[in-house]
């Protein structure tokens, strides 16, 4: 049966996408958001600071690049292994990319939970090379399970009609696991703190610690584990091709296919594009729980509440409004439409923290503004997949070759380092201009200063072509004329 007859995934196949995608974000973003917050909490408060502010930047950049660098090895790395399990297979798992989703996401675990367990209860750069040496081995196992599952979707899903059905099982995934791992530490941080419950004489502070967190990353962690493994078992790697090389992948390897995808013109706009907006969008939720601190006069619970509004509208989006623009306008447009949406409100964080009314009021205003964002971000989450998959299908219109895992690879490289840029932008806005309840200039300008640097993103998006490639018009191309190349 031809692969553009057979049915490409199965609803079960697709659950398991949304259930990997909220493992993605629970393994990922509740580090990514709390893990500087807590190894480096706000000056004047009552919490453990065990980094100083000015080794936050380096300890999540050196994390952040050794992850970018990870990306395409572990991608070309997969792209280039035996689908049939040899020797070295401790586990004979078929396919290329399974083994690397079941070993990765056992081993992260352990990371995941260790990272929160700094070794001294104080300020000391021993606990910065703790936090730093946790994360890169975190980030880079990560990798080693992320790069791949990314990889498998173009592989099963390889008509627009199927990557944009899939992206809606991943973007619902993605939205969900936001949801549980940005909302729901502001209310288990609280409850299984003990030392909040203690009770707090007349004019002393309450007391914090650092068990909450430990709690959530354990939970967090096992189900993230659940779902990876139940991944691995319920997809079928039904497109597997050979290696292109009929060998393991070498550092030649590597860096052929990742010099092969930068010769690819739309792809250098795809990822120039998406590193921009990474790094204003991330460096805003970097400072989420500062700016509800300081500018909103609230604490962790307040990102819960203004977070909320965001999940609904970036689940309606997913459903009902994403399939629709697909119907109706090109991909380029429908990624215009998502950025300028979030780039508009980063500015307003600053308006909404500065304007004279009351605390009710700012919240209401920071879910509203949440609610417009969050459109925007179930267009993208939507978009991955259908997006990239259009890049590697002219690919391999271009050179007869499918390299999933490398493109991947090398979108991880853009986001990651737009991860680790962003926390640069955060840092030196707080260091310069203030990081304190007296001095709370630096958090409010992060949102102002990422708008700025996310619209260059959305100028190169402007740029962006409008295709028409599929992988059946592709086939039949390569089958007409084995070996053609289709421009550069």
């Amino acid at each position: 049966m031809s692969v553009t007859r057979r049915r490409e995934f199965t609803w079960f196949e697709g659950l398991a996408f949304l259930l990997s995608a909220i493992g993605v974000q629970l393994c990922s973003e509740f580090i990514a958001q709390w893990g500087p917050y807590f190894y480096s909490p706000t000056e004047g408060g009552a919490r453990t600071i065990y980094v100083a502010l000015g080794f936050i930047l380096p300890m999540f950049v050196v994390a952040r690049l050794f992850d970018a660098i990870t990306d395409p090895l572990v991608g070309v790395w997969s792209d280039e292994t035996r689908p049939t399990p040899g020797r070295l297979r401790l586990i004979p798992l078929f396919g290329r990319r399974r083994p690397f989703i079941f070993w990765g996401s056992i081993l992260m675990t352990f990371t995941g939970i260790a990272f929160w367990y700094p070794p001294f209860n104080r300020e000391t750069a021993l606990n910065f090379v703790y936090g730093t040496v946790l994360l890169c081995l975190h980030l880079g196992l990560f990798t080693i399970c992320v790069v791949p599952l990314n990889a498998l979707g173009p592989e099963v899903a390889r008509s627009k009609e199927a990557r944009v059905k899939l992206g809606q099982w991943t973007a619902v995934g993605m939205i969900l696991g936001l949801a549980i791992a940005a909302v729901l530490p502001g209310v288990l941080l609280d409850a299984l703190d003990p030392a909040r419950r203690a009770p707090v004489l007349p004019g002393e502070r309450p007391a914090y610690s650092a068990v909450g967190y430990q709690y959530v990353a354990i939970l967090f962690a096992l189900v993230s584990l659940a779902v990876f493994q139940f991944a691995v078992w319920a997809v079928k790697e039904r497109f597997d091709e050979k290696p292109q090389n009929g060998k393991s992948a070498t550092v030649g390897t590597v860096m052929r296919d990742m010099y092969g995808t930068l010769r690819n013109s739309v792809f250098r706009k795809y990822i120039a594009a998406f590193f921009l907006f990474s790094v204003g969008f991330l460096a805003v939720q970097r400072i989420l729980p500062n700016w509800a601190e300081v500018g909103l006069g609230g604490d962790e619970g307040t990102v819960t509440k203004m977070m909320l509004p965001f999940i609904a509208s970036a689940l309606l989006t997913a459903f009902v409004l994403a399939p629709l623009l697909s119907k109706w306008m090109a991909m380029k447009w429908q990624l215009f439409l998502a950025f300028l949406l979030i780039i508009l409100g980063l500015p307003m964080m600053y308006l909404i923290a500065v304007c004279d009314v009351s605390a009710s009021t700012k919240a209401l205003l920071g879910s509203a503004l949440f609610f417009v964002c969050g459109i925007g971000q179930g267009i993208l989450y939507v978009l991955y997949t259908p997006l990239l998959g259009e890049i590697i299908d002219l690919d391999e219109q271009q050179t007869g070759q499918r390299r999933e895992g490398a493109y991947w690879g090398m979108h991880g490289v853009a986001f990651k380092a737009g991860q680790a840029a962003s926390v640069a932008v955060s840092n030196l806005c707080m260091s310069t201009l203030g990081n304190s309840v007296d001095r709370p200039l630096g958090i409010l300008m992060v949102g102002p200063v990422s708008g700025v640097i996310a619209l260059l993103g959305l100028l190169v998006v402007w740029t962006y072509p409008i295709l028409s490639v599929t992988h059946a018009t592709t086939q039949e191309l390569l089958t007409e004329e084995p070996g053609m190349r289709v421009g550069r």
